[in-house]
């Protein structure tokens, strides 16, 4: 099999702040062994008071005829997001892939709700065969499996720190 004919065949799924390199680890060690590529997908929360802080900024802006700085407000927190996201990415990288890692890992921050990101992603990325939970999420009850098995039509395997672990 040839580099170029290597598609991303696991989609990673974590939290873009606390404890996302969780299960990255075990993500490259499963890359290297079935000789694919990895889509690593950050989700990060809204907060509440701060998604109602950014609408009525939003709100303000259009209501004085101001639609595209309210466009311009929501552009640069994405913007953030992101380059947030290349740092961290960039760092599991050169942490856990220099000696042999994984081909290739592509990364997406996205901001909300984790069932309906991941479900996206399967939807515009056929060749993604499963999709991993790191720990951040599937130990944390933030996310339904009922609904994830309901809405995605991949395998999805569910990782767990160890009982005794310390961080």
């Amino acid at each position: 099999m040839s580099d170029t004919s290597i598609k991303e065949k696991i989609l990673f799924v974590t939290k873009g702040i606390e404890d996302y390199e969780e299960g990255f680890s075990y993500v490259v060690e499963l890359a290297r062994i079935l000789r694919t590529n990895i889509f690593m997908l950050m989700i990060y929360d809204k907060p509440l008071i701060k998604a109602f802080e950014d609408s009525m900024a939003a709100v303000a802006f259009a209501e004085a005829g101001e639609a595209e700085t309210a466009k311009e407000f929501s552009e640069e927190q994405l913007r953030k997001i992101q380059a947030d996201t290349k740092i961290r990415t960039d760092t599991l990288i050169e942490k856990y892939c220099e000696n042999g890692g994984p081909l290739k890992i592509r990364y997406k921050a996205v901001v909300g709700d984790i069932v309906s990101n991941i479900k996206k992603i399967a939807e515009s990325e056929p060749a993604i065969d499963m999709v991993l939970l790191s720990p951040s999420l599937s130990n944390k009850g933030g996310i339904s499996v009922r609904k994830l098995l309901k809405n995605i039509s991949r395998p999805i395997v569910t990782m767990s720190k160890p009982a005794n672990a310390k961080s």
